[in-house]
């Protein structure tokens, strides 16, 4: 059986993302693919994935392949760079019998079956011991350093929604968050509580028919038609003054706040929120343990520790909950 399409070639996967399509191949170089950006492959419905790295190095039991063969995409491997050689974007390929044919040209790809998953995955399972012991030496250290930047004095954003005294829900771009948020419709529907989409996260309100009353972050995932229908943009700003999100807001010619706050951008969206005043906050595909943090190449999770530990009290944390029904 052969699989045409349209190749969309990109090293960075989160840029691929957005503006791929279901008719579609998509060539990446993302070593450890990681739910998140599988997720979105999925959801974009690409007929296949072809990645210049390993899927699976082996280092820690990642995620995303096995999002993508549980969807029925086909993925392949071409460790050796010859696809970003030769393919360029929008070039029309097949891949036939594990060859990949552009005219008369013909690549050769590597197969990665679920079996293989499996076998990979179990056998980084045992890798986690010595990635633990360096991932919280990070931590710590780091924690020490960052302490005190939890109580530093910021400036709230203007913002045209009232957060004080009222239910905060905040979506994350990660592990199953939009079967966590079906299973919140509900509560959504009932509470009418303040929907705050970090990134990627905000599309999932859209999914299901809700517009996020913000989207907070570096923007570098949330669609164009999200930002458009959202009525207020808080581009997150890092301690040394950077704001990543604001070049491609200014691009759409977009109105923004910005709030500037250590750490991940889900962690100053919880932030600010709390200072805002939130009778209490439930999040969405939060990033709580060391898997998460190593499929974001995150060394260490200091200032999600120290923003959890501060505001735990309004904390209710309900990434997990579909499996509860």
């Amino acid at each position: 059986m052969s699989i045409i399409g349209i190749a969309k070639v990109d090293y960075k996967t989160k840029n691929l993302i957005q503006r791929i399509t279901p008719n579609d191949i998509a060539i990446i170089d993302h070593e450890d693919l990681d739910y998140a950006c599988a997720y979105s492959l999925v959801s974009k419905k690409v007929k296949a994935v072809i990645n210049t790295s390993n899927f699976i190095s082996g280092k820690y039991p990642n995620r995303g392949p096995h999002l993508l063969l549980d969807a029925k995409i086909p993925i392949y491997e071409n460790i050796d760079h010859t696809v970003f050689k030769y393919i360029k974007e929008n070039d029309e390929i097949v891949i036939k019998e594990n060859i990949l044919y552009k005219n008369d040209l013909k690549i050769r790809l590597k197969p990665l079956t679920k079996s293989q998953c499996d076998t990979y995955q179990h056998l980084s399972q045992k890798n986690i011991q010595s990635q633990m012991g360096a991932f919280i030496d990070n931590t710590l250290e780091y924690m020490r350093k960052e302490k005190e930047q939890l109580f530093l004095p910021r400036e709230n954003p203007k913002l045209s929604v009232d957060i004080r005294n009222k239910p905060v829900v905040i979506a994350i771009r990660g592990h199953h968050y939009m079967d966590d948020l079906a299973k919140l419709k509900n509560f959504i529907d009932q509470n009418q509580p303040v929907l705050v989409g970090v990134d990627g996260g905000a599309d999932g309100f859209t999914e299901f028919n809700y517009t996020p009353d913000i989207v907070f972050g570096d923007m570098d995932s949330v669609s164009d038609d999200t930002l458009t229908k959202t009525k207020n943009i808080v581009v997150h700003g890092y301690c040394n003054g950077i704001c990543p999100g604001e070049e491609r807001l200014k691009k759409l010619n977009l109105k923004y706040e910005k709030y500037f706050c250590f750490g991940t951008s889900e962690d100053a969206a919880l932030l600010m929120t709390y200072f805002m005043g939130a009778s209490f906050i439930v999040t969405l595909g939060s990033h709580n343990n060391i898997i998460d943090f190593l499929e974001k190449n995150r060394k260490g999770m200091s200032s999600t520790i120290l923003t959890r530990m501060l505001v735990g009290s309004k904390l209710i944390d309900a990434k997990g909950f579909f499996r509860l029904y």
